[in-house]
C-alpha cells in the first residue's frame, strides 16, 4: 500500500526541492478518505478530489459537516450530469464547480451505506471526509479507501497517534497541514482549482510502520 501512498502524493502534493521523484498513475476511480476536523477536513478533500487523476468528475462525500462548507458556484456540466444520476438513485448530491458534492446522513451506518452506493456510481475520484470524532460504524468504510489523509500539522500528537491507529487497519496513510484562509482554500471548495501543497510537510505511515 505504501506504493499508491506515494503515488497519490504526488498528485496533491508538490514534491520537495531536494526529493523529486518520478511521476506515477493512480487510477481514474481512486478512493481516498480525509480525517479531522471540519474546518480542516472538508477543503483538503476538496483540494485532493480536484488533484487526483480523473477521467470523470469527482465527489467529495461529507459526514458531520454542515452542507454549507462548499462555495456556491456555478456547476461544470460534467459535474451536474453526476449530480443528477447521484440524486435519481436517492443521494443528496449537489453539483459547484467541477466537484459533486454529497451530504452524508448523520446516522454512521446510514453514511457508511451512502457512500458505498455512490462508489458504486462514480467513475472518476472519489474522496469522502470524515469529520470529527469516528463512531465504530465508520471505521470499517475507513479501511475500505486507497489511501487516508489526516488533515493535521504533520508532527503534532494528533496526527502521529491518528497515523498509529490508521496503520493498524492496514490503509496507507498520510498527515497533511489544512489549508490555511485565503484565496486556495476558497477555489478549492468553490471546485475551480487545486492548491499545491509542499511535500516536505507531509508524514506518511504505511502498514507494518511502527508507530
Amino acid at each position: 500500500m505504501s506504493g499508491v501512498l506515494h503515488r497519490a502524493a504526488g498528485f496533491f502534493l508538490a514534491p520537495a526541492p531536494a526529493e523529486r521523484t518520478e511521476a506515477a498513475t493512480l487510477p481514474p476511480a481512486a478512493r481516498a478518505v480525509v480525517l479531522g476536523a471540519a474546518e480542516a477536513a472538508v477543503p483538503l478533500a476538496a483540494a485532493l478530489a480536484l488533484s487526483l487523476p480523473a477521467g470523470a468528475p469527482a465527489l467529495v462525500a461529507v459526514w458531520g459537516a454542515a452542507d454549507e462548507c462548499a462555495r456556491r458556484v456555478a456547476a461544470s456540466r460534467g459535474a451536474a450530469r453526476l449530480a443528477a444520476r447521484l440524486s435519481a438513485h436517492g443521494l443528496q448530491a449537489r453539483a459547484r464547480g467541477r466537484l459533486v458534492w454529497l451530504a452524508l446522513p448523520a446516522e454512521p451506518e446510514a453514511a457508511a451505506a451512502a457512500v458505498r452506493r455512490a462508489s458504486a456510481i462514480v467513475e472518476g475520484p472519489l474522496v469522502s471526509a470524515l469529520a470529527g470524532a469516528r463512531p465504530a460504524e465508520l471505521e470499517a468504510l475507513v479501511a475500505e479507501h486507497d489511501l487516508a489523509v489526516v488533515a493535521s500539522d504533520p508532527g503534532s500528537p494528533l496526527a502521529r497517534a491518528a497515523l498509529a491507529r490508521l496503520a493498524e487497519t492496514g490503509v496507507a496513510a498520510s498527515a497533511c497541514a489544512p489549508l490555511g484562509r485565503g484565496i486556495r482554500r476558497t477555489l478549492a471548495l468553490a471546485g475551480l482549482a487545486a492548491p499545491r501543497l509542499d511535500a516536505g510537510r507531509l508524514v506518511t505511515a504505511s502498514p507494518g510502520d511502527e508507530a
